[in-house]
């Protein structure tokens, strides 16, 4: 796609995967957004958007990208292969400096890589290119929702090298400041296995982009580095998490906290799990169950749960309250706070929790920054 001129807009929400509501110049109009990932860091109410008009079709604007931090963020995933081709025979990307692009769009078994490059006309190599778009201050993560076509790719780029083509991924990340990269274990556990145990048989490569507000040129381009040890050691089933329960007005008796009213709203509940954290979480996502703790009694008359694990070596359960608590609209005094000094483990949120900017920021950091801090 040609961007001929962009139009700057203002996010004001997501209506569907490739569907949001922006508005432009003081009015409300409908865009369509190429990008189907979870994205909750970047589509915050009220951050800029950069938008090209589509030139016809249902919709008179297409989402290009975003304003972070200053710093402009591609979201217009068909538009990250165009980059990466120019960056490739440009010769900006130091790895792949000695191969030109021969073929794209490749099918291979069952999926169908983005490049086939070639090394003085003998070493091929499959290249496949991924957009990343989850980010904090230092750490970028890869995918930012469960992505079993992802991790198909990685199997089938191993596979390749059966066929005498050298098979690697290229992670390509919005922003210019960051210093390393990781698979996203939080978010998809199977995917950061995978990424570990081929990561002798392909090449898995990250680099940090900045561009100009109209995204027709990089200015700088810059390899991450892919800390292993750090992987390996983090990657495991266990740690925090979070349990975003939406609930009606109603008043419960909870254990031995005895009755309390619930206003209608969301509430985060924060809890750990040393080991088998994925067990964890399936019990509490289970509609019959021994009531235990005190999150199962309201978990009961819970209308929608949702459940963010945060996967890491620290005891971070306590530290993740006390943020959560200078945050939130009101907070359940006692409540999943019996074996620790909290006034409480369970915080109230008259909004979606997930759209307020301050509690993506709190999930950010711990979810990434807190890794190498």
């Amino acid at each position: 796609m040609k961007i001929d001129k962009e139009t700057k807009g203002t996010f004001l929400e997501r209506i569907n995967r490739f569907l949001v509501k922006v508005k432009v110049n003081g009015k409300a109009h409908f865009a369509y957004l190429p990008n189907p990932g979870r994205l909750l860091e970047l589509l915050i109410k009220g951050r800029e958007l950069i938008l090209s008009k589509t030139g016809g079709g249902k919709f008179k604007y297409v989402v290009i990208g975003c304003i972070k931090d200053g710093y402009p963020v591609l979201l217009h995933t068909h538009l990250t292969n165009k980059i990466v081709r120019k960056l490739i025979e440009d010769k900006k990307i130091p790895f792949l400096k000695d191969y030109r692009v021969i073929q794209h769009e490749v099918p291979f078994n069952r999926s169908k890589f983005d490049f086939l490059l070639e090394k003085e006309e003998k070493e091929k190599l499959f290249l496949e290119v991924k957009t990343c778009t989850l980010f904090g201050k230092d750490v970028a993560m890869f995918p930012d929702a469960v992505s079993e076509r992802g991790r198909r790719h990685l199997y089938e780029l191993s596979q390749a090298t059966e066929h005498g083509v050298k098979g690697g991924c290229l992670f390509v990340v919005m922003n210019p400041e960051l210093k390393y990269f990781l698979p996203a274990y939080h978010i998809d556990f199977e995917f950061a296995k995978t990424f570990l145990q081929l990561r002798n048989k392909i090449n898995l490569w990250a680099i940090s982009v900045r561009f100009t507000n109209d995204f027709k040129e990089p200015e700088v381009v810059r390899e991450l580095e892919i800390p292993y040890e750090i992987i390996e050691r983090e990657a495991q089933d266990r740690g925090a998490y979070f349990l975003n329960v939406e609930v009606p007005s109603k008043k419960l008796k909870i254990g031995g906290l005895g009755k309390i009213s619930f206003k209608k709203g969301s509430y985060i509940y924060v809890g750990s799990a040393r080991k088998n954290l994925e067990a964890r979480i399936r019990r509490h996502l289970r509609k019959r169950k021994r009531l235990r703790w005190h999150i199962d009694y309201l978990l009961e008359t819970a209308k929608k749960v949702r459940a963010i694990p945060i996967r890491t070596s620290k005891d971070l359960e306590c530290e993740i309250a006390q943020k959560l608590s200078s945050i939130a609209d009101d907070k359940i005094d006692g409540f999943g706070a019996g074996d620790c000094s909290c006034s409480t483990h369970l915080f109230y949120f008259s909004e979606d929790p997930l759209k307020n900017e301050n509690f993506i920021n709190i999930l950010t950091f711990f979810m990434l920054d807190k890794i190498v801090s």
